[in-house]
């Protein structure tokens, strides 16, 4: 009894290890994997479990793992099949942007050169006379500006020149009111010592 606990140790640690060994090796690797080895890896336990109740250890275990292998496989191979639609999906929502960008540009180019051939044949239909009259207008309202900036220029001046007049007059008939004050005072004084 001693050999065969012994050996249904040593092929339980062999299923337990190995699918840890292959797993931890392969991070990248697909749900399909991971699943077929995590259910080897549960189906050998319950199988030796189950199988040394009767004696057959190993067949058990081989059984079980087979088994988890199997049901754990099927679930990795929904799970990878799940992300593959979901990328696929993601795939076609990039390439659907990449083409409505596209098809922007190409509008945006569109419209840019029918605007610059409506500007060039409106450019053709412009006579030299067109041309001269515009310029004539505008030195005409650029002449008027000149001289209507003149006009507000020189009564920004008389209004300034005005209001200095009639600071400086208000100053002197303030000073001419102290002085006559003094003087009146100074007489008065005078009158006195006469």
């Amino acid at each position: 009894m001693k050999v065969k606990s012994s050996s249904f140790f040593k092929i339980l640690g062999f299923f337990l290890v190995a699918p840890l060994v292959l797993l931890t090796g392969c991070a990248t690797s697909s749900h399909t994997a991971k699943g077929a080895g995590m259910g080897a890896m549960g189906g050998a336990t319950i199988g030796a479990i189950a199988g040394s109740g009767s004696g057959q250890t190993a067949g058990g275990m081989a059984i079980g793992a087979a088994a988890g292998a199997a049901i754990g496989g099927i679930v990795g191979i929904m799970q990878d099949a799940k992300e593959n639609k979901e990328q696929e999906r993601i795939a076609q929502e990039r390439a659907y942007q990449q083409e409505i960008a596209k098809m922007r540009e190409m509008d945006a180019r569109t419209r840019a050169s029918r605007e610059q051939e409506l500007a060039i044949a409106e450019g053709m239909r412009i006579t030299s006379r067109e041309l001269e009259e515009a310029e004539f207008r505008a030195r005409e309202a650029e002449g008027r500006l000149k001289e209507l900036r003149g006009e507000v220029e020189g009564a920004m001046n008389r209004t300034k020149t005005l209001t200095e007049a009639a600071d400086r007059k208000e100053k002197a008939d303030a000073e001419i009111r102290l002085l006559e004050e003094q003087l009146r005072h100074l007489k008065e004084q005078q009158e006195k010592y006469d």
